[in-house]
């Protein structure tokens, strides 16, 4: 298009820039439009109530444990490369519920970080009274 009328001078070279330009936000553009299609089905297929994945700890570089819920049991699987094992069935009573004990969501960050920083000065004054206690 532009680079058809385009010249061999300045005005060619800055016409060719800014075609690379138009085609570079159109395929950036096609890329947003495709990427949110692709979540938005996902998210639609991911909908069923009936399996769920409780959490996952890492064991290895490719092995994890899984506990998941199919209907209203729990089980514990073990995930490898090539394979998924059923290591056992748990009641619901023994899981513990740990997504809000750490850290609450209305919390700030500078408030979560003021708390931290004041437990890490209180273990290192801690730490140099017993030092200076060594040494007397």
């Amino acid at each position: 298009m532009f680079i058809l009328l385009a010249g061999s001078g300045t005005a060619g070279s800055i016409s060719q820039l800014i075609t690379v330009f138009i085609i570079f936000i159109f395929v950036l553009a096609i890329t947003v439009f495709a990427t949110r299609f692709v979540g938005g089905y996902q998210k639609l297929n991911g909908m069923n109530k009936n399996l769920e994945v409780i959490e996952t700890t890492r064991i290895t570089n490719n092995k994890f444990l899984q506990i998941i819920r199919a209907g209203e049991k729990y089980f514990v699987i073990g995930v490898g490369k090539d394979e998924i094992s059923m290591l056992v069935e748990i009641d619901k009573e023994t899981l513990v519920d740990t997504s809000t004990d750490k850290i609450s969501l209305k919390e700030s960050f500078s408030d979560i970080l003021a708390a931290e920083t004041t437990t890490v000065a209180s273990l290192t004054t801690g730490n140099d009274k017993d030092k200076s206690d060594n040494n007397e």
